[in-house]
């Protein structure tokens, strides 16, 4: 049998180890945390793949200044479904993001939901941060109009007279069929 003093050494050391292990864990475990906020950053057009979700947001409150984070395509607010890079321009319903040190853009898609509501900018100067998932009795703003997605198909989709029909190539052929709720 050993020792009292042997046991409790041998329990001091085991808890030493123990509490060592979990240090080691928890200092792994921030360091994937970190990288990963980190990865979900979007700063140059190849950091998010075609058909991948981004957020975009503005910068110190600058609508001009925006950063883009990668997301999940359910995620709460107004999401853009990634659909291509160019060295131009962008489709015609397309939205973009420039980067610097690359002329290359990351044409955008909003990533509409039937039967929700969303203000659109309308002015030249509007910005990706202006689009916004809303209320279908929200205001506009001066700047945007509300409308809401009546349908959504494939490219072969035909809107109804009076909708506006909003039709993207890429990344697979879309269309949203939006009724005019508010004006700006």
């Amino acid at each position: 049998m050993a020792e009292p003093s042997e046991v409790r050494t041998r329990n001091r050391a085991r808890r030493v180890v123990v509490a060592i292990a979990a240090c080691v864990a928890l200092v792994v475990l921030g360091a994937c945390s970190s990288v990963e906020r980190v990865t979900n950053n979007v700063s140059k057009p190849t950091d998010v793949a075609i058909g991948q979700c981004v957020q975009v947001r503005s910068t110190d409150g600058d609508d001009s200044n925006v950063e883009a984070t990668k997301s999940g395509c359910d995620a709460e607010g107004m999401t853009f479904i990634a659909s291509q890079v160019v060295p131009g321009e962008c489709g015609e319903f397309e939205n973009y993001l420039t980067f610097p040190d690359t002329s290359d853009r990351l044409c955008l898609m909003p990533n509409f939901a039937q039967g929700e509501c969303y203000a659109i900018p309308q002015s030249a100067g509007g910005s990706l941060v202006d689009f916004k998932e809303v209320d279908c009795n929200a205001d506009a703003g001066p700047d945007s109009v509300v409308y809401l997605v009546e349908t959504t198909g494939d490219g072969s989709l035909e809107c109804a007279e009076g909708q506006v029909k909003a039709a993207y190539e890429k990344p697979e052929p879309r269309v949203f069929c939006l009724a005019s709720l508010s004006g700006g």
